[in-house]
């Protein structure tokens, strides 16, 4: 290797020497350790020439010494200096012991001092000594020695040893050793190294930066970054286009910019302000304002911002999109007719749960209304944002049910999805999954989703990957678990893990107070508004038989009866036979709670039935005056079934009242 400097790559070590006796020594020591080292002669200015060619062509390290280091290193060259110590001058200075010829030393500046001293010490006279710091000091140098009549030189660089030679002169060039070019090369390794890691980290921090532009400049979110004075260092694109902003902005102070925000509050009180709504600039913006707080010091904040008008789109969108995939609570408690006490307890239960996390056991006969009340916990839950996913274990077939509830894998079976399926537990991530008839599965799906329940991640089927998932979970059942898991049909342990909260809902015989009241709520649904009125009316009559029936369908049964109702009476079905053809007809005569009387008729006198005074609906129509109704519609906003609830009657008889008095 020599000065080549044709355009091809160079290692990323290079020796430049001052010397080629040290650029041989550098060469040896590298081959004997087995490492790349470019290695060229130089001196001084012509090294830095030739450093920075070599830079262009991939060099990173360079190593040299004494005045040839030094140049490079103050022009911002990383350089390993070869040290050269006063004992390597020590071994060729005692040899000048007694030497009565006049000895020239030439030397880089930063060892003179140190050498006039060695020089006393050993006693080695009729010596000058000349110091340089550039080449042109260094060719001036060299002039005067030979100038100086002196019978022997002492130096580096090339001139010297060249004119000594040349004339004759005797000579000697103060060598490095060995171990002090091996010593340099590691560190030189070294110094490549922590370059490396540096180029590493600095690439890491620009991407880092780049993510955060982009994050910043492409969020939706308008932000803005103030230092603890108030001046923003900080604002992204949005925040510039929402409050018609340059990029002039960064360094002014926030107050003046934007005064709504109360900067001097928040620095007095630093506390994180969420979802605060303040109008700048004539836009209803949703701000918050986060403190920077480190050891108890205030060090700024940082503002986000987001339109109203935006956020109430994007729910809109939201939940839209959740419509379409049916994966959202309709029902809330309000829609959970009925005013009995059972249910009023059951509710008010309810309520409270819906505020907790933890699983919910709905318990109850077949159509008491389980996911209603699963859909209005959900509803008043602080999970209501999110979705609601409702599943019947009893309606899957059995090896069905696992790929439903916890996804599969592109392949996992035949006719299995391409690219694969998520499961219900996916898809209710961030919300309420709700398993309807949970006794009904099988051994082997009980065990998976115990484990689900347990560590709070799914496993797809044919996949070795798990999801993390945050559900809350709400089952129902129409069996008694207890016994099920009595007689080992269903797991202990599942049992325990699904029943934190217990819910058992009425069924729809111990609140026969609400059944007026759920009727004429289906009426409203089936009958035209033109026949409403008077179908209410007829069922005033039907309804002291109606509460003496058993209901074993519960709510839905009473649902298709009314419907069932609604098209008979709709069709002009005779008022007056006895009620209990009636309630044949209309399928209810058989499961009653107890034997009707067939001579019974709709409307037996006082004595025939002294359970009529009793039910909601019977009240005399004398005792409520025309004065009466319209005050309690008044005092209601019209709304016909709280007014009938404050005269105590059922709305069917309030219709019956206002017709009877032509209230409008």
């Amino acid at each position: 290797m020599g000065n080549d400097t044709q355009k091809t790559r160079v290692p990323e070590i290079c020796l430049i020497a001052p010397s080629q006796s040290l650029a041989d020594l550098t060469r040896r020591v590298a081959a004997d350790r087995g490492l790349e080292v470019g290695i060229y002669v130089a001196v001084l200015d012509d090294g830095i020439k030739l450093a920075e060619e070599l830079m262009s062509r991939g060099a990173r390290i360079f190593v040299s010494r004494k005045g040839t280091a030094e140049v490079l290193a103050r022009n911002h060259f990383t350089v390993a200096k070869i040290s050269t110590t006063l004992n390597d001058y020590l071994r060729h200075l005692d040899l000048l012991k007694g030497y009565q010829g006049k000895t020239v030393i030439v030397e880089y500046v930063s060892f003179i001092n140190e050498l006039k001293q060695l020089c006393r010490y050993l006693g080695v006279e009729n010596t000058m000594i000349l110091g340089y710091q550039n080449a042109t000091e260094y060719e001036q140098c060299v002039k005067m020695a030979l100038d100086s009549h002196a019978t022997c030189f002492m130096g580096g660089g090339a001139s010297l040893p060249n004119e000594a030679k040349r004339q004759g002169i005797p000579y000697t060039v103060v060598e490095n050793t060995y171990e002090s070019v091996s010593i340099a090369l590691d560190a030189a390794l070294q110094l490549l190294n922590v370059q490396k890691q540096e180029r590493e980290k600095r690439k890491e921090y620009e991407i880092q930066l780049q993510k955060h532009q982009m994050l910043m400049n492409y969020t939706r979110d308008a932000i803005i970054n103030v230092d603890a004075r108030g001046m923003v260092s900080i604002m992204n694109m949005e925040a510039r286009r929402m409050f018609h902003l340059t990029r002039s902005a960064v360094g002014r102070d926030i107050r003046r910019l934007l005064p709504e925000l109360e900067f001097d509050e928040l620095r007095r009180t630093p506390e994180q302000v969420v979802g605060q709504i303040i109008r700048i600039q004539g836009q209803l913006l949703s701000v918050n304002k986060i403190p920077i707080v480190m050891v108890g010091q205030f060090e700024g904040a940082i503002y986000f911002f987001q339109s109203v008008h935006d956020i109430q789109k994007s729910e809109q969108r939201i939940r839209l999109q959740l419509h379409q995939k049916g994966l959202v609570a309709k029902y809330h408690f309000e829609d959970i007719l009925g005013t009995s006490a059972s249910l009023e307890r059951v509710k008010l239960i309810a309520r409270s749960y819906a505020q907790a996390d933890s699983s919910i056991l709905l318990t109850g006969e077949t159509g008491t209304g389980k996911e209603l009340f699963a859909q209005s916990i959900h509803n008043s839950s602080p999970r209501r944002n999110g979705p609601f996913v409702a599943i019947n274990c009893a309606a899957l077939p059995k090896d069905l049910l696992s790929s439903q509830l916890f996804g599969y894998e592109e392949g996992s079976f035949t006719g299995a999805a391409k690219g694969g399926k998520p499961g219900i537990f996916e898809l209710a991530h961030g919300g309420t999954i709700f398993l309807d008839e949970i006794g009904e599965i099988p051994e082997e799906t009980q065990i998976q989703l115990l484990r689900v329940l347990q560590e709070k991640e799914v496993r797809r089927l044919s996949s070795d990957k798990v999801i993390p998932i945050d559900v809350r979970v709400i089952c129902a059942t129409n069996r008694n678990l207890a016994l099920e898991v009595k007689e080992r049909r269903f797991r202990m342990d599942l049992f325990f893990r699904i029943n934190v909260l217990k819910l058992e809902i009425p069924p729809l015989r111990a609140r026969k107070e609400d059944i007026p009241l759920l009727a004429d709520h289906f009426l409203e649904e089936y009958c035209g508004e033109d026949r409403l009125d008077e179908v209410l009316a007829r069922m005033e009559e039907l309804y002291p038989r109606m509460t003496e029936y058993s209901w074993p369908g519960n709510i839905r049964e009473l649902q298709a009866v009314t419907e069932r109702i609604a098209i008979l009476l709709d069709q002009g079905f005779p008022m007056e036979i006895d009620a209990h053809m009636m309630m044949e007809e209309f399928g209810l005569e058989e499961g009653g709670t107890r034997e009707m009387d067939p001579e019974r008729k709709i409307n037996p006198g006082p004595d025939e039935n002294p359970r009529h005074e009793e039910g909601p609906s019977a009240r005399a129509i004398p005792a409520c005056r025309r004065e009466d109704i319209i005050c309690a519609l008044k005092r209601n906003h019209y709304h016909k079934q709280k007014a009938a609830e404050s005269l105590g009657i059922s709305r069917s008889t309030l219709w019956r009242l206002i017709r009877k008095y032509e209230i409008e």
